[in-house]
């Protein structure tokens, strides 16, 4: 039988300790901890806008809203919105609620 041994009888393993790297957060984790709306940067009553699939973005045609437009092009499916954008986003409506021009601030 053959030995798999290599001479390194002394060798000494040491683990990093978990406990002095800080964890890493999720993506949406942090988004959320921002505390603002991705589309309009309120920053009061932050709530998350979920689809299913990315494709389900498609259903909505070559004229999407703002909100839509913003998830296809960052490949998310989620976005981090205030009330009154989520409220929009459900009802159809356009989320120029604010009375300010659309800027994503989302990377």
């Amino acid at each position: 039988m053959a030995s798999h041994s290599n001479g390194q009888k002394s060798a000494v393993l040491k683990d990093r300790d978990p406990a002095h790297s800080p964890p890493r957060r999720r993506e949406l984790t942090r988004r959320l901890l921002a505390g603002f709306c991705e589309l309009y940067g309120q920053t009061e009553k932050i709530q998350v806008h979920q689809i299913r699939k990315l494709a389900d973005l498609d259903r909505l045609g070559q004229e999407q809203p703002n909100w839509a437009a913003l998830m296809a092009r960052k490949r998310r499916e989620t976005l981090v919105v205030c009330s009154t954008c989520h409220d929009g986003i459900h009802a159809g409506r356009e989320t120029a609620a604010h009375g300010s021009h659309w800027r994503a601030r989302c990377d």
